[in-house]
């Protein structure tokens, strides 16, 4: 009765070992597979800060990605479910760049103790701050996937891509 108590015994741990082996032994760190994706974008020869990247898959086996670029014009790709700044699969995409300023409606803003607060004045200044628009600093062709005429190859290993915009054309 020992001797098959250790049998089974072992046969239990060689499949709990197998189980967690073959969890922990599945993909990047947890995430997809992915491949490393940096590139710069400039608007008009200067480099262009704060505006978001989009690379979307022209073809089945890619995945989405976003990037935010710094105020030198440089971004790294961040794909859904990936580590930050990893990268997105190999494959063919759309790149679309888009960059929006807000306008500042914080001098709208009135506090509960104010005395404009709940008059027609109050209701004047929330009018205004929804009116306002934002300023397009990346014209708008380059917001869709249709019109952008960007395009990106990623493949195995380290990605750099180089995306020059022009304002006028």
């Amino acid at each position: 009765m020992q001797k098959y108590m250790s049998m089974q015994t072992h046969v239990w741990l060689a499949g709990m070992c197998l189980l967690f082996g073959g969890v922990a032994g599945c993909g990047q760190s947890g995430g997809p597979v992915v491949q490393y994706v940096k590139g710069f974008v400039t608007l008009d020869g200067a480099p262009l800060g704060g505006a978001t990247v989009r690379f979307s898959p022209t073809a089945s086996g890619g995945m989405g990605a976003t990037g935010m670029t710094q105020d030198d014009g440089s971004f790294t790709l961040n794909a859904q479910a990936a580590r930050p700044g990893a990268g997105t699969a190999e494959g063919e995409y759309a790149v679309t760049i888009q960059k929006v300023e807000y306008p500042d409606t914080s001098h709208l803003e009135l506090s509960t103790d104010d005395p404009r607060y709940g008059t027609a004045e109050h209701q004047r200044l929330m009018d205004e701050a929804a009116a306002a628009k934002p300023k397009v600093i990346v014209p708008q062709r380059y917001n869709a996937v249709e019109t952008s005429g960007l395009s990106a190859t990623v493949g195995k290993g380290s990605n750099s891509f180089r995306f020059e915009l022009v304002s006028k054309e």
